[in-house]
């Protein structure tokens, strides 16, 4: 007779910044982002771990400080815990912070739901000189507690041995006691046929956060909750809150040390980066060596992929008889594709600077000091988060926008979002800068991210004046104590960003770089179709300087940026195989100007078809889709016409 193997789910949640996803990668080896950024995670990640012949389904839930408001990850998360309760809970905490984090764990426990708990980065509040007694604090939760780390799998046996011997587990509601009149508001909603935390939730989410069945029912709990508002200047949310943390401070009390104060080295950094006068050029400082540092030292790895590329190509172009399938191999594959991978060490060093920033705890800091300028243009500091994902790319982006509350707030920064220079623009910049600015390419490129932002938050302000807002949203944005980023995360983030490119490259780009080869081809006789299509659109682009070349790229570039590198690879077709051969073909065909005025269309015209869909699906109309378009369109001729001009003066 054959055993069943027993299969349990394991919800992983906690506090944004606390290590949960890190943890949730140690648990089941999968390769998930984490950054020191609020937001990040907004759906649930799913992982597989075998141990000790039980299956664990681990699931790992957005970060969220409350189940009670209506933000999505909030809603994410509590839709899975009652919709499919997990077997058990793992709430995950941040040592430092323990205060803040055991909020979202006394909702928990209140639910009655099962719950074991982990502590996170206890290397860094020993580190601190303080430490916090697990035994006690279990026994004061009567919950197991444990020490975790996300950036080791020390600590891994132990917590899944923990897991496996808590299912099923004991479940014992939390009971808190309460301001006396709130406690009376709780006992009338009880008396209708709410559970207690169904009750409490409901008062501390001013009557959102659990349905009502009963005309009855409402009626009474809305009495309740005028009664407590005549009562009392604080709102029952303020109530609630009180008692939870008179509850936490008395645990904290009896099994941790004090914690909470920050160390001089963290005081310090944050008095230079959160300075009203140094805070934002320190920012632009750290922009600027980014982007220096990107075109730099990626173009010693880039020489020897050019170098590579170059050879096989020689090679293969030796090896086969002249006929057409060679010609597609070394004209269109080899150098398509090769004039894109080319650029993977500069798109590596991007991601690599910006998982830096983030896991380090700046970037959450930079959003807090943006804050200010962007509620003068009609955002808040939380759109900050979406518009540094569009450096890497628009389409996650966009989507991360979901934790905006405010609809006017969130449709402007999914409009603005395409106007941050994606990944699949930084081959562009780097080829046509090493062309014509090969002096000062890092600040040409850093300039190019600069002009990005100056345009999504003029188009913003301009936006924020023609859409009605519908209501105001508070922001609120944890800084997380300043952390050397584990190579291990750092590793993850770059190897799956690295991986996406590489992606795209045996996908869009290899068939765009076919489509454009054939066109390119054909016919034998005569002039071939693309250099037809592009003297016929090339009026349009002319008053930029642009030839048929850049005309026919820049139409390529509707389906995926990175085509437009491929595009002007095979169309500028030369003798040499190499990188240099297109650089020299370009140098002698455009000037200076016109090359500038190239980079500013690539940055500002519409955005590729996986971001327009993306746009069409988070607004749920064709209309802001095609606002998009039409917008990214006009700015791009009028912006690239405009730098041509005054290029043209100087250069």
């Amino acid at each position: 007779m054959l055993e069943t193997t027993r299969s349990y789910t394991i919800a992983l949640i906690g506090n944004p910044n606390c290590g949960k996803t890190s943890l949730f990668n140690q648990l089941t080896g999968a390769r998930q982002r984490t950054g020191n950024m609020a937001g990040v995670t907004v759906t649930s990640r799913e992982g597989q771990r075998e141990w000790k012949g039980v299956d664990f389904h681990f699931v790992d839930l957005p970060g969220i400080y409350s189940l009670a408001n209506s933000r999505v990850e909030e809603t994410v998360a509590r839709d899975y815990l009652s919709d499919t309760p997990p077997d058990l809970i793992l709430n995950v905490l941040d040592a430092n912070n323990l205060a803040r984090n055991f909020a979202l764990t006394t909702q928990l426990m209140e639910q009655g739901l099962p719950v074991v708990i982990a502590l996170n980065m206890l290397d860094e509040l020993e580190k601190q000189g303080h430490a916090v007694d697990l035994d006690e604090l279990s026994r004061g939760l009567i919950k197991p507690v444990i020490g975790s780390d996300g950036r080791s799998n020390t600590h891994i046996p132990a917590l899944l041995d923990l897991l496996l011997e808590n299912i099923p587990q004991q479940i014992d509601a939390l009971l808190i006691s309460y301001e006396p009149h709130l406690e009376e508001a709780v006992a009338s909603l009880e008396a209708t046929g709410l559970e207690r935390w169904q009750a409490l939730r409901w008062l501390e989410s001013a009557g959102e956060g659990v349905a009502l069945q009963s005309d009855e029912q409402a009626r009474i709990s809305n009495q309740a909750l005028k009664l407590l508002f005549s009562r009392h200047d604080e709102s029952p949310a303020e109530m609630v809150a009180e008692g939870r943390y008179g509850y936490i401070h008395g645990l904290l009390h009896k099994s941790s040390s004090e914690h909470q104060d920050q160390s001089a080295a963290d005081h310090w950094l944050d008095r230079i980066t959160l300075n009203r006068w140094l805070g934002m050029p320190v920012f632009v400082m750290l922009l600027w060596l980014m982007f220096e540092a990107t075109f730099t030292l990626g173009s010693y790895p880039a020489d020897w992929i050019d170098t590579a590329v170059g050879w096989i190509g020689g090679e293969v172009g030796e090896w086969m008889p002249e006929s057409l399938l060679k010609d597609l191999l070394v004209e269109g594959l080899i150098a398509g594709v090769g004039g894109v991978l080319v650029f993977l060490p500069n798109v590596v060093l991007l991601f690599f600077f910006i998982a830096l920033l983030e896991q380090s705890g700046y970037m959450a800091r930079a959003a807090f000091l943006m804050d200010n300028l962007m509620s003068k243009i009609g955002l808040h500091g939380k759109a900050f988060v979406p518009l540094v994902m569009g450096f890497g790319c628009n389409v996650p982006a966009i989507m991360s926008a979901r934790t905006i509350e405010e609809p006017r707030a969130r449709l402007i920064t999914i409009l603005i979002n395409p106007f941050m220079s994606c990944s699949a623009r930084l081959p562009v910049y780097v080829l046509l800068a090493g062309i014509f600015f090969a002096e000062s390419a890092g600040t040409v490129l850093f300039a190019m991210y600069m002009l990005g932002i100056l345009v999504a938050f003029s188009v913003a302000a301009i936006l924020a004046r023609t859409i009605p807002a519908q209501h105001d949203e508070t922001f609120i944005m944890e800084l997380p104590p300043w952390r050397f980023p584990s190579a291990r995360s750092m590793f993850l983030h770059v190897w799956d960003k690295a991986g996406d490119f590489l992606h795209k490259i045996g996908g869009v780009i290899l068939v765009g770089s076919i489509l454009i080869w054939l066109l390119q081809s054909f016919p034998r006789q005569g002039t071939p179709w693309l250099e037809q299509l592009g003297h016929f659109v090339a009026p349009v682009f002319s008053p930029m300087g642009f030839g048929w070349q850049e005309t026919v790229a820049l139409l390529s570039g509707f389906i995926a940026k990175e085509v437009i590198a491929a595009s002007l690879v095979v169309v500028y077709h030369t003798e040499m195989s190499d990188m240099a051969g297109l650089q020299a073909a370009m140098g002698e065909n455009l000037a200076p100007a016109s090359g500038l005025a190239l980079m500013v269309f690539t940055l500002l015209y519409m955005p590729c078809l996986a971001t327009i869909a993306t746009i069409r699906r988070e607004t749920g109309s064709w209309r802001w889709a095609g606002t998009s378009i039409m917008m990214g369109l006009v700015l791009a001729w009028f912006g690239s016409w405009l730098v041509y001009n005054i290029a043209s003066i100087w250069m």
